[in-house]
């Protein structure tokens, strides 16, 4: 479970989020709704430790994420995903590799357990045997993992 509790960020002079709270809860669809301008990604950047909020918590099962040290974040942050709105996909990697990316940077796991977790993930989102394809060969929906299929839980 993820919660915001009064979140406030500004940059400069300009409050871009004030006084938000929000629990997302595991399993569950949560959904960050508003227009365009008002803070969806901030919230979100926040919500991962990309951008310190000015103010208020956020907690992941109950512990303050925005207290934590350096390397308490990265353990917390092996449990986190986040999807960038243009899909972010590096174009000259294949799809294993980008989904071993993260594995790579925060995982001591042999080459042959970060396979089988690359797999386990794609098979997820409808994508088995794509491994191999680059970013350019999926299709908008394969990228964000939206194949028209329904998803296991």
């Amino acid at each position: 479970m993820i919660e915001v509790k009064n979140i406030k960020k500004i940059f400069g002079d300009k409050t871009i989020i004030e006084d938000v709270s929000a629990v997302m809860k595991a399993g569950q669809c949560n959904l960050i709704i508003g227009s365009s301008g008002s803070g969806k990604t901030v919230l979100m950047k926040c919500m991962v430790g990309l951008f310190e909020p000015n103010a208020g918590e956020v907690l992941y099962h109950g512990e303050n994420f925005t207290a934590m040290t350096g390397k308490d974040k990265t353990e917390i942050r092996k449990e986190i995903g986040m999807l960038f709105q243009g899909s972010a996909l590096f174009d000259s990697q294949t799809v294993e590799q980008n989904v071993m990316f993260p594995l790579n940077m925060f995982s001591k796991d042999s080459y042959k357990i970060k396979l089988n977790r690359v797999n386990e993930v794609l098979e997820r989102v409808n994508l088995v045997g794509a491994n191999k394809k680059f970013p350019s060969e999926l299709s908008g929906g394969m990228k964000k993992g939206r194949t028209g299929k329904s998803h296991r839980p």
